[in-house]
């Protein structure tokens, strides 16, 4: 069997090529779109979303795949690309990279990208990860809001 051991989604990320260790390059946990929602909607974004899978028992090969969903406030769904293979027969862990050009986005809120996974054998499809994105739309004229506190003792 096969575990998921985390997902993130992030601008970009870069994999080592001595190491094959990845660094990952700024989380993405909200958007902001500049401009109104329209009901067809797409934002284009550029971003990825990195998972690493591993063996439940290091010793044993194991199979199976993945999917990934977008799903609104009002719980719209949308696939983001196909089902892929997730392939343990080799090697223990496995990382997957999945590039996102442009995100179907109608309204504001909270939505969530959902990683599913199933097993070789299995029929069904389990919930792995669930990681949020807030999506703001702001006007066009509106002016940048800088927050800043002094650090330091008082007077």
């Amino acid at each position: 069997m096969i575990d998921h051991v985390w997902t993130v989604v992030c601008s970009h990320s870069v994999t080592d090529r001595d190491s094959n260790n990845v660094s990952i390059f700024n989380v993405v946990e909200q958007i902001k779109v500049t401009g109104e929602p329209k009901p067809q909607g797409v934002v284009p974004i550029r971003f990825e979303i990195v998972t690493l899978w591993a063996r439940s028992d290091f010793d044993k090969p194991a199979r199976g795949r993945t999917r990934i969903t977008f799903t609104s406030p009002s719980e719209k769904k949308v696939k983001l690309g196909e089902e892929r293979d997730i392939d343990l027969s080799k090697y223990e862990r496995l990382r997957t990279r999945r590039a996102i050009q442009g995100l179907p986005v109608s309204e504001p809120g909270r939505h969530v990208i959902r990683v599913e996974l199933q097993n070789k054998g299995e029929n069904r499809w389990r919930k792995v990860a669930s990681v949020p994105l807030k999506i703001e739309f702001v006007s066009p004229e509106a002016k940048p809001e800088i927050t800043s506190r002094r650090r330091g003792r008082s007077r």
